[in-house]
């Protein structure tokens, strides 16, 4: 179960700041691929709108200092229940990818992102200072939903999958004040 605190503007009287709601999902992506560390200071984003060979877009693909795949579904405010679908299906496509193709979403990536480090090897030795022939790369995988809030059928999803199965899929919320 989640547990929400509130954030309060301090002073003689505490006053509590009330989220905003975005105006698009683009806006989302845009501020998180422009600094993954808002969700997760450990991550190093490589790929952003990935295309699936069942084309379907992976809002935003990254990688993990062990080399795990973590892909990041986004929605701007409730989840729907078909988001812990939609992640499976992502993983399902993600799991199968080889390092060649992963460091092929990099360089896609990191030439439409204008990144000054083209390949994933530099990337990677550069965010984590470890070399990536170190790590099984994408030897396990994640899944992320990052959302305002979750309902609660995708909550109970998503603690069962955790709770019976051991399914690496989370939730992250994403406020804006």
């Amino acid at each position: 179960m989640a547990i929400e605190h509130s954030i309060w503007k301090v002073g003689a009287r505490p006053e509590r700041i009330n989220p905003l709601q975005l105006e698009s999902e683009d806006f989302q992506e845009e501020q998180i691929a422009q600094d993954i560390s808002i969700l997760n200071d450990s991550w190093l984003l490589i790929g952003r709108q990935v295309l699936t060979s069942y084309n379907k877009y992976i809002d935003l693909l990254a990688l993990d200092a062990s080399g795990s795949l973590i892909i990041v579904e986004l929605k701007r405010h409730k989840t729907p229940r078909e988001v812990s679908a939609q992640a499976i299906d992502y993983a399902s496509w993600a799991t199968e990818l080889e390092s060649n193709q992963i460091a092929e979403i990099y360089e896609q990536f990191a030439d439409k992102a204008g990144l000054a480090e083209k390949s994933l090897d530099g990337a990677f030795l550069n965010r984590f200072g470890s070399y990536l022939s170190s790590v099984d790369l994408n030897g396990s995988l994640q899944m992320v939903i990052v959302a305002a809030a979750l309902d609660a059928s995708t909550e109970r999803i998503i603690t069962y999958l955790n709770d019976k199965f051991d399914v690496p899929i989370n939730a992250v919320f994403f406020k804006v004040f």
